[in-house]
């Protein structure tokens, strides 16, 4: 078992000295769910390839940042990252020119005031993938930072601790010669209980070796410890 504590003070975010200031919705380490009521839905064309919701984004930046992140101003950008993120993983049989379907935009604040949010695609790739980016608006283009793949509920911050720990976590089965360790997924597979607590299952390659573990988050007000356990 390896368990790693979040402090909350910490203001670092996917190696870049950042200061968090989660949403008010948000548990500690877990990505804050878009609350209720929704405000009146973006009135304008938006690309065919978002099949995301604006309701939170509006909430959180407003009608006029809202618009450009549900236009197509940002396309190029994104399909860069994804054609990045398509090429570093292994594991994955992903055509030239992928079908990408942006799912889910979360707002994720890194410090007061910035404009930043998450940003989840499915790509259509043998197998099926899902690639999330971190995306921090400077100027009129954002900068992108990729985040574990998958269906993670773990918020950056939260994520950036856990990789620090994967390799413990999976020295058991990584060969003698590997050195590099990569998410290729993750998944929810228990919700968040009454207490917050939730579990996932995250798969790695280990130069061709494929390894999982179940990962158990639970959240304090302190901040949120995480257990690994290898999947055998």
């Amino acid at each position: 078992m390896t368990v790693k504590r979040r402090d909350l003070s910490v203001g670092a975010l996917v190696a870049v000295a950042l200061s968090v200031t989660p949403a008010a919705a948000q548990r500690p380490g877990q990505i804050a769910p878009a609350p209720a009521p929704a405000p009146p839905p973006v009135q304008q064309q938006v690309p065919g390839y978002i099949a995301a919701k604006p309701d939170s984004v509006l909430r959180a930046f407003g009608q006029n940042v809202t618009a450009k992140i549900f236009s197509s101003a940002y396309t190029p950008v994104r399909i860069q990252a994804v054609q990045r993120s398509q090429q570093s993983l292994p594991g994955f049989q992903c055509p030239a020119d992928p079908q990408v379907s942006l799912a889910v935009i979360i707002p994720y604040p890194v410090k007061p005031g910035a404009v930043s949010w998450i940003e989840r695609y499915v790509v259509a790739c043998n197998p099926r993938t899902v690639r999330n980016f971190l995306m921090l608006l400077e100027g009129d283009q954002p900068r992108v930072m990729e985040l574990v793949p998958g269906e993670t509920n773990a918020d950056p911050l939260l994520q950036r601790d856990v990789l620090q720990g994967a390799a413990a976590a999976t020295a058991a089965v990584r060969p003698a010669t590997c050195d590099k360790t990569y998410v290729t997924d993750t998944q929810v597979t228990q919700p968040p209980d009454r207490g917050g607590m939730w579990v996932e299952r995250w798969s790695y390659d280990l130069c061709g070796t494929k390894a999982q573990t179940d990962m158990t988050f639970t959240p304090s007000d302190r901040g949120t410890t995480w257990g690994a356990k290898i999947v055998q």
